[in-house]
């Protein structure tokens, strides 16, 4: 029998594994080299924890989160969220820097304290979570602003996640949060497979449903069913149109809108009202809406297409907010001299607002019981007008 003969494998941890080298070297070899793994993995190294350090975390801001929206009269705010990714064995601190529109002590406040401009937060041991809280302040002012946190440094037992994005809260004014009580979108009225109607000679209208050649005409009129506001459509009295078969008016649908109108779709779902040859002065009278007592916004939302068209500056549209005490003038457009485009304002000087929707939002001064109601008062067949997703919101 052959001597057995000895070697030893020294490792960097100064542990050394005897091997047996026989006349089984290969089976040896292979077995030193399953021992020298286990013990590297198994011991505590210094170099290798300086590689995989136990006690420290990235922080970061993550993307999924990094933006939302409130109302300032939520008073509960909102905490910005920080994944560290496990809880920590070492405290730490972060450092946030503000760079906001919003005015710190006016428009919000922080917890803890940001009115320098930085804020620090601790994170203790046995922690995986930060609070830092955002708390919105009330203002008179009809406006949305907008806080935006970084996160620009961590110290401690805390890393910066090189993955961190800004954090960007949007405070939206009180008066948007509101109860929608009332609303249309044109949705349940019968639509026309054709855009034209026939408008009667006297001040009510009334749905002509049929143009005698089984064509469905557009619907002016709607009684409820108790989802969207029922609406009645007449002229003012001395200011008829009279009789006229050349009328775009009532409830269209984006099916069967002609091309010559490029409209292409409407602001909500498939159905809007059009309105244009009014030759007189016409209006369309929504269902009234209770108000209860102690409401302390009333809001009317709507939204408009008007055509490029050679809009005058005697057309009329006009929305009001219609009581036993009268009518309040809520919203008034009209044309500008110049070029003879539409405008959101009442003297023509205002924004221009042609071939898209736009959104406008009026509050109500007299807050009670009462109904919408728009004037259109109109000459020509080309100033189409559109319609759509009417709101009546409340707080």
């Amino acid at each position: 029998m052959r001597d057995i003969k000895t070697t030893y494998l020294k490792f960097t941890t100064m542990d050394t594994i005897k091997i047996a080298k026989s006349k089984y070297d290969h089976l040896g070899l292979l077995v030193a080299v399953l021992l020298f793994l286990v013990v590297f993995i198994s011991c505590d190294n210094d170099d290798v924890n300086e590689v995989f350090p136990k006690n420290q975390f990235f922080a970061a801001i993550p993307l999924s989160a990094s933006t939302v929206e409130i109302f300032e009269d939520e008073s509960d705010g909102v905490f910005v969220p920080v994944s560290i990714g496990n809880t920590l064995t070492e405290s730490g601190t972060l450092t946030f820097e503000i760079s906001s529109g919003a005015v710190y002590g006016q428009d919000y406040t922080t917890v803890p304290d940001g009115s320098s401009g930085s804020i620090e937060v601790s994170v203790s041991t046995g922690q995986n979570t930060v609070s830092l809280q955002i708390i919105p302040l009330k203002t008179e002012a009809v406006d949305t602003k907008t806080v935006t946190l970084n996160l620009t440094e961590a110290s401690g037992g805390l890393l910066l996640g090189t993955e961190t994005v800004p954090y960007t809260l949007t405070i939206a004014d009180q008066t948007l949060n509101l109860e929608t009580i009332a609303y249309t979108s044109f949705e349940e009225p019968l639509a026309g497979t054709i855009n034209n109607y026939a408008a009667q000679d006297g001040v009510e209208q009334i749905n002509v449903l049929d143009d005698g050649e089984g064509n469905r005409l557009n619907a002016v009129d709607y009684v409820s069913v108790g989802g969207e506001m029922g609406f009645d459509m007449s002229y003012i009295p001395g200011e008829e149109g009279g009789e006229d078969d050349g009328l775009f008016f009532g409830v269209t649908n984006v099916v069967n809108e002609p091309d010559e109108w490029n409209i292409g779709f409407f602001k909500d779902s498939a159905q809007a009202y059009v309105t244009s040859d009014a030759d007189g002065l016409a209006e369309i009278v929504f269902d009234e809406v209770t108000i209860p007592a102690g409401v302390e916004f009333l809001k009317i939302r709507l939204s408009t297409y008007f055509v490029d068209a050679s809009w005058e500056t005697s057309d009329e549209f006009d929305v009001f907010w219609r009581t036993a005490d009268g009518d309040e003038l809520l919203l008034s457009f009209r044309s500008n001299e110049v070029d003879e485009l539409m405008t959101d304002a009442p003297d023509g000087t205002g924004n221009i607002i042609i071939d898209d929707w736009f959104t406008f939002d009026a509050f109500v001064s007299n807050i009670k019981t009462g109904s919408l109601v728009i004037q259109i008062g109109t000459n020509s067949g080309s100033e189409l007008a559109f319609i759509d997703a009417i709101e009546i919101g409340i707080k």
